[in-house]
């Protein structure tokens, strides 16, 4: 969704992902034309899926970090598809109430998630270390910093998260 520049290069393999979106985002559309359950939702119906979903991920994860089986791998897979699904269909109903296309809000999640994900994580893009990786208590230091800068300049807006 967002061009990688030096900084943000990506490992091989990941830029298989970018065109495996958009049968989802058309899945998504399809759905909110053709479906009468989801063609009736709406962000707060969804709410409570949301919850179960995430609750159901927590639970696969525990699975797999008490036993790392290939069908707890499983499970954890199929709850990620299911949290993403709630991704996708709030997405899908802000594109709807903005007047953009499927996908718009979606590329817009994830370019926000990749610049903060740049942003608050300095020492890991630069290039002066090298390969080498930063002390803990640095990164600490750093993100905590960071984080208190954003709130600072966005009172009233929560950008802590």
């Amino acid at each position: 969704m967002g061009e990688r520049d030096e900084q943000g290069a990506v490992e091989p393999g990941a830029d298989q992902v970018e065109p495996q979106l958009q049968p989802v985002i058309e899945a998504m559309a399809t759905l909110r034309r053709r479906c009468p359950w989801s063609s009736r939702q709406d962000h707060q119906s969804l709410e409570k899926y949301a919850r179960e979903e995430t609750d159901e991920l927590i639970v696969a994860l525990e699975d797999f970090m008490t036993a790392p089986t290939s069908e707890n791998r499983a499970a954890v897979v199929e709850e990620l598809g299911d949290v993403f699904y709630q991704v996708l269909f709030h997405s899908a109903l802000l594109d709807e109430s903005s007047g953009h296309a499927y996908g718009h809000s979606l590329g817009a999640i994830i370019d926000g998630l990749e610049a903060k994900l740049i942003r608050r994580h300095p020492l890991a893009f630069t290039d002066e270390a090298g390969d080498e990786m930063a002390s803990l208590e640095d990164v600490e230091r750093e993100y905590r910093r960071i984080k208190a800068e954003e709130k600072a300049a966005a009172p009233g807006e929560d950008r802590t998260r």
